[in-house]
């Protein structure tokens, strides 16, 4: 259930499309040449998986149920035998808790902020002026001891980068791409369907001239790209999704949400500020979150390509945003008893 939102906040998101675009065009067409390199395999290029592997995934994604639900440990603890996706942001977690991953995605072309999920060879200079992470990083650890663990961080994906197949976007900025190398992933490219790619004009179409790389749908983050990954790409028959809150606890305060500056733009006042964030009901347990107008686009886009899908999807976040009549959401000792 959720609240009816208001006039304001429908504008908002109906915008969110061509701001996004706006932002990132030029960032995604320029990174998409920067990353031109002989001898670069593709999406098409992934070996085949068999076995306990090609029956069921789990994306894990880095919303705040991944720790509250302790996801990572109860997947190592359970030895759970399917793909894991992990989403970039979630790679270190992982690694952390001693699982490593199948597959990490990535797709934000941001020149600083992306390559902190990999340790970023120049940390300091890429956080200075910049509270993005320190408004919402919930890795406690890492917000108080920042450079000591990017150090830790950069030496933990050296040891298992080369176990992981990164399934890299040619959107990913140059520092993103060097790290991955350096590292030693094992990587597979493709491109972003940011728009209409039958419009000859568009940007999607632009960049697979650049590079002729496979493309794929995102809607508009990586933890739906890596959704889409595991039923588009992988063809699994039954998935789980953890850590896709797209919303917050009722507690959280606006300011430490990801885009609370830029909704300033679309309000005169700050009590109009409220508005901006409608409220839902998580139907396994009634608990309450609410939402932004970001968040509340990925949610529609992933809904609307989840109609699209012919694997059995489960909800196993446990928290948030995400569900509809047909998506089904279980805790995710459920989901591994099935599988």
């Amino acid at each position: 259930m959720q609240n009816t939102v208001t006039e304001k906040f429908s504008d908002v998101v109906s915008k969110i499309t061509d701001i996004g675009k706006a932002w990132h065009s030029d960032d995604i067409v320029n990174n998409a040449y920067a990353n031109l390199a002989s001898e670069q395999k593709n999406l098409k290029q992934l070996p085949p998986i068999t076995g306990k592997k090609a029956k069921s995934a789990i994306v894990i994604s880095a919303g705040p149920s991944l720790h509250k639900f302790k996801v990572i440990h109860k997947l190592k603890e359970q030895n759970y035998q399917g793909s894991i996706i992990a989403v970039d942001g979630s790679l270190v977690k992982c690694l952390k808790q001693g699982l490593v991953p199948d597959y990490v995605l990535t797709l934000d072309p941001h020149p600083t902020r992306i390559v902190r999920w990999f340790g970023d060879d120049n940390f300091e200079e890429n956080t200075k002026h910049d509270d993005y992470f320190s408004r919402q990083d919930l890795d406690v650890d890492f917000r108080n001891n920042s450079i000591r663990e990017n150090q830790a961080n950069i030496e933990l994906v050296n040891k298992y980068a080369n176990q992981i197949k990164l399934i890299i976007c040619s959107s990913a900025p140059t520092n993103v791409t060097t790290r991955a190398l350096a590292a030693g992933f094992d990587m597979y490219w493709w491109n972003p369907i940011v728009d209409k790619p039958q419009d000859p004009n568009s940007l999607t179409r632009k960049i697979y001239q650049i590079n002729n790389y496979p493309c794929m749908n995102t809607g508009g983050t990586v933890g739906t790209a890596a959704w889409v990954f595991a039923d588009a790409i992988l063809g699994m028959k039954q998935i789980g999704i953890t850590g896709m809150d797209l919303g917050y606890h009722t507690e959280t305060p606006y300011h430490m949400t990801q885009t609370y500056y830029e909704l300033h733009e679309f309000i005169e006042d700050e009590s109009e500020l409220a508005g901006l964030f409608p409220q839902f009901t998580f139907p396994l347990t009634g608990e309450t979150f609410y939402t932004d107008p970001t968040y509340y686009w990925y949610r529609k886009n992933f809904l609307d390509l989840f109609t699209l899908s012919q694997s059995k999807t489960y909800n196993c976040s446990e928290a948030g945003t995400l569900f509809s009549e047909k998506l089904n959401c279980c805790t995710l000792d459920d989901f591994l008893a099935r599988t």
